[in-house]
């Protein structure tokens, strides 16, 4: 039973991945046909911000907090698929709010958590503190690199200790003024 749940939820996710980089493919095709013939894409066909996530839960009781590890741990969300605004709205419906590194050059990997337990039915009656970690695994169909960190960081609203600086043009190309 359990081996049949385990092959079909990694089939559901191979299919995910799949059309995802079918996705990416197409977006990729027709940005090479407008560059080709030195146009720039339309924004109604450009490909959208994608990000492969998962979210996992710690679920703390008292007696968990007196040991210093939680006993409970869950994947809510599994190697999911979703666009920019999905997930600002997970981050948000999940509470996060703090990076795990200051610095998004400074480790090849990290998450994004909830520093606040989220305050539900259990938290009141059982005192049970739920904390939750966003973990993207790609960005646009690559690992996230320390620019993807700082964009992502700043769509979900965390901020880093030492956030990368803006990016501004190397220099000022030269040519005629094409709006009056």
């Amino acid at each position: 039973m359990k081996h049949d749940a385990d092959r079909r939820r990694t089939e559901h996710v191979r299919s995910l991945e799949q059309q995802q980089i079918q996705q990416i493919q197409e977006a990729l095709k027709d940005h090479a046909f407008y560059n080709r013939l030195g146009l720039e894409m339309p924004e109604s066909t450009a490909a959208a911000d994608t990000f492969l996530i998962s979210i996992y839960s710690e679920r703390w009781t008292q007696d968990d907090l007196d040991r210093g590890q939680f006993s409970q741990g869950e994947a809510v969300i599994e190697r999911e698929a979703v666009d920019a605004n999905e997930l600002q709205r997970i981050a948000q419906d999940h509470g996060m709010d703090s990076p795990s590194a200051s610095d998004p050059r400074h480790t090849p990997y990290l998450w994004f958590s909830s520093s606040t337990p989220r305050e539900d039915r259990e938290y009141f009656e059982q005192g049970v503190h739920k904390y939750y970690s966003l973990h993207i695994h790609e960005a646009d169909g690559h690992r996230p690199q320390p620019a993807d960190w700082q964009r992502i960081a700043d769509l979900i609203g965390v901020r880093f200790d030492h956030p990368l600086q803006p990016q501004g043009p190397a220099h000022e190309t030269e040519g005629p003024e094409l709006c009056p």
